[in-house]
């Protein structure tokens, strides 16, 4: 993820994308939209599972099957490190901390840049034919 990339950076990109798919002839344009309503994902919905559960929910929201399985269970393990006692799990759950709040502050901006990502693989699938 680019998460210091210019927010108008972002919207450029995207409007240059949708320039590009307005000049795709008529059926190229009808299968790209197909596609695309598939595939995207809600920036709303994706901040929402960022801020409201734990053990990277968000992560399945987009995809991310293995980065969501690893933060599953390093969060599992450090928990039950706590319960335990055991001082380095505390450790572990910082680091998932320090890892996920840019996640959380930029949720809007990931999934936007997953969403375009996703388009301009669908537009070159769809020019491609």
């Amino acid at each position: 993820m680019r998460l210091l990339e210019p927010i108008e950076q972002l919207e450029q990109n995207e409007e240059l994308l949708r320039k590009q798919v307005n000049s795709l002839p008529e059926a190229q344009k009808k299968e790209f939209y197909k596609r695309q309503s598939k595939k995207l994902k809600d920036p709303d919905t994706y901040a929402t599972l960022n801020w409201f559960f734990l053990g990277g929910i968000h992560h399945l929201y987009l995809g991310k099957f293995t980065l969501f399985a690893i933060e599953l269970v390093l969060l599992t393990v450090s928990i039950i490190g706590l319960v335990l006692g055991q001082p380095s799990a505390l450790f572990i759950l910082i680091l998932i901390v320090i890892y996920e709040l840019p996640q959380l502050f930029f949720s809007q901006k990931i999934a936007r840049q997953h969403n375009f990502t996703l388009s301009c693989e669908i537009f070159d699938e769809v020019r491609k034919g």
